[in-house]
């Protein structure tokens, strides 16, 4: 077993669901594709609090990190 990095960050709301916006969309969309095999990304609301939970894990750790940022953006600017 070899771990690979992994990142995960929080982003909280108020109401509605950011995760409908298009431009949420499409920036998860974007990163799917940018990670491709070489990692995955988990991207859903916290059952118990307002937070659009965001991670991501994969091979090389600054990719990693530029999606699960390009995602946390997107899910900002839409709340």
């Amino acid at each position: 077993f070899e771990p690979l990095p992994q990142i995960l960050k929080n982003v909280r709301y108020r109401s509605g669901e950011p995760l409908q916006a298009d431009s949420v969309v499409t920036a998860i969309a974007h990163a799917r594709e940018r990670l491709g095999n070489a990692g995955r990304l988990v991207i859903r609301p916290s059952g118990t609090e307002t937070v659009i939970r965001v991670m991501a894990e994969g091979d090389d750790r600054g990719l990693v990190l530029e999606v699960v940022d390009e995602v946390v953006d997107a899910v900002t600017r839409a709340v």
